[in-house]
C-alpha cells in the first residue's frame, strides 16, 4: 500500500504546476463568493438564497443528514465519500478535462458557491475548524482531480502522450480517494460532534 501511495504522489508531482493552479482557482473563488455576500451585494444575497433553497431535497444531502441523525455515521461517511469521488471528482472535474480547461471553470463555480453558502455558517471556533478542515481536504482532492483532467485534456489537444496521461489519472486517483475519504470522516464526525 505504501508503494502505491508513493507512486500516486509521484504521478501528482508530475503535474504539480497544474495542481497549484487549480488550488489557486479554488481559493480565489471561495474567497470571492464569501466576499460578495459579506459586502451585501443584492445579486449575491439573492444568488445565495436560491442556491441554499436548491439544496433542499437534494437526495445525497438528505441521505447523509438522515444517516447522521440516526447515528449511522459509517453510512453517512460512505455516501459522502462515494458521491464526492464519483461526481464531485471524477465526473465533474476529471472526465470533463477532455474539454480543455473545463475542470478549472467547474472548480471556479463550485468554490464560488461554497463561499456564498458558508458566509454565516461559522457560528463558533468548532464550526470554523470543521469547515476549514473539510474545505482543505475536499478542495485539495478536487484540485488534484481537476489537474489530472486538465493534463489529460492538454495531451488530447496536442495529440501528445494520451496513454501516459490516462495512466497518470489512474495512478494519481489514489491521492484523490484518500483525501476524500479523510474529508468524509472529518466532515461527518465533526457534524455529529457539533450536533451533540
Amino acid at each position: 500500500m505504501i508503494a502505491r501511495v508513493n507512486d500516486s504522489i509521484r504521478a501528482v508531482k508530475e503535474i504539480k504546476g497544474l495542481v497549484l493552479a487549480m488550488a489557486s482557482v479554488h481559493v480565489f473563488f471561495l474567497i470571492a463568493g464569501y466576499a460578495v455576500v459579506a459586502l451585501s451585494f443584492p445579486w449575491a444575497l439573492s444568488l445565495r438564497e436560491e442556491f441554499l433553497m436548491s439544496l433542499r431535497g437534494f437526495i445525497p444531502l438528505e441521505a447523509v443528514a438522515a444517516s447522521v441523525h440516526e447515528g449511522s455515521l459509517l453510512r453517512a461517511m460512505s455516501i459522502t465519500f462515494a458521491y464526492n469521488l464519483s461526481f464531485g471528482a471524477f465526473l465533474s472535474t476529471t472526465l470533463t478535462g477532455v474539454v480543455l480547461f473545463l475542470p478549472a471553470l467547474i472548480s471556479a463555480f463550485r468554490a464560488f458557491f461554497v463561499g456564498l453558502a458558508f458566509y454565516d455558517h461559522i457560528a463558533s471556533a468548532q464550526h470554523l475548524v470543521l469547515i476549514a478542515g473539510t474545505i482543505f481536504l475536499e478542495f485539495g482532492a478536487y484540485s488534484v482531480s481537476s489537474a489530472l483532467g486538465t493534463a489529460l485534456g492538454i495531451e488530447i489537444a496536442r495529440r501528445g502522450e494520451v496513454r501516459r496521461a490516462l495512466a497518470r489519472v489512474v495512478r494519481g486517483y489514489l491521492i484523490v480517494a484518500l483525501l476524500l475519504l479523510l474529508g468524509a470522516v472529518w466532515e461527518i464526525a465533526g457534524i455529529y460532534l457539533l450536533l451533540r
